[in-house]
């Protein structure tokens, strides 16, 4: 999606960012899957930034951080970041920084802990902020998985007013689509039952394959090129879906939505690691 005059619709993932230990590395793993390039640039402490690109079109960020990130981190668009984060704090989450990052062509953005403690980002967008998704190359569906579900929700719909549509029986089978401005914007995953209580949620950035190379001739870039496959790979109502590590331990997804099948529920809360 492109900027439009009003920018994009609270609620609805406007970027997504991978907090990385060796940006190079990082950046060396997804251009051979996704063949993206990069821009660097420096926010507004002076601190290195990479867009990433698809031509000339942004779909995402990397920033160096010490340490193991388990997951990608998803912003989700707000009109006002002070009035959203002051909710964040009247809904129960928690704000991670005092202050909000700027970067050039993104907007000022900040992460926050949900009640669960999943972390996310909120983002006002810049006035020339651009974001592409739901292309070959790009973000297409974010699936959050939780132990907490009921509390996500009202979180959530808290802090943006999603429409909630359960998949399955809610028990069983929980998954819960949130949707804003009419839209579908992501799944909220209840964790597979006997997941130890100690794992973390996580949220799981899925990235849609070329369909010039196809579905397994990725899955075998991507292995190639450093990543662990965490469990097989399922068919979806959206597409089929592999769940990987990349070679930093930063869980992430590929997508070929034209392998879309009937339901089938799977997802990455069938993920059998706790790491």
């Amino acid at each position: 999606m492109r900027a439009e005059q009003s920018g994009p619709v609270p609620g609805s993932p406007c970027w997504v960012e991978l907090a990385t230990g060796d940006p190079g590395r990082s950046a060396e793993f997804y251009h051979h899957v996704l063949g993206w390039e990069y821009q660097w640039c420096q926010d507004q402490s002076g601190q290195p930034y990479a867009l990433a690109m698809l031509g000339d079109e942004p779909v995402a960020g990397f920033r160096p951080q010490p340490g193991v990130v388990r997951d990608w981190t998803p912003y989700l668009a707000t009109g006002a970041l002070s009035d959203a984060a002051g909710r964040v704090d009247r809904l129960g989450g928690a704000l991670l920084e005092s202050w909000a990052h700027v970067v050039p062509g993104v907007g000022a953005k900040a992460l926050v802990d949900d009640p669960g403690g999943a972390t996310v980002g909120l983002l006002e967008p810049a006035p020339d902020w651009a974001f592409t998704a739901g292309v070959p190359g790009a973000l297409v569906w974010l699936e959050f998985v939780t132990h907490r579900a009921h509390q996500a929700d009202r979180f959530y719909a808290g802090l943006f007013g999603y429409h909630q549509r359960q998949f399955g029986d809610g028990n069983t089978v929980d998954y819960m689509v949130y949707t804003a401005g009419g839209d579908s914007v992501l799944g909220r995953v209840r964790m597979a039952a006997g997941t130890p209580a100690d794992v973390p949620p996580r949220w799981i950035a899925h990235f849609a394959v070329d369909p010039d190379l196809g579905f397994d001739e990725t899955l075998h870039r991507a292995r190639a090129a450093g990543a662990r496959l965490r469990f097989r790979p399922y068919a979806s109502t959206l597409g089929k879906v592999a769940v990987l590590s990349d070679p930093l331990d930063t869980r992430f997804a590929i997508i070929d939505p034209s392998l879309a099948s009937d339901w089938d529920y799977r997802s990455a809360a069938d993920d059998p690691y706790d790491d």
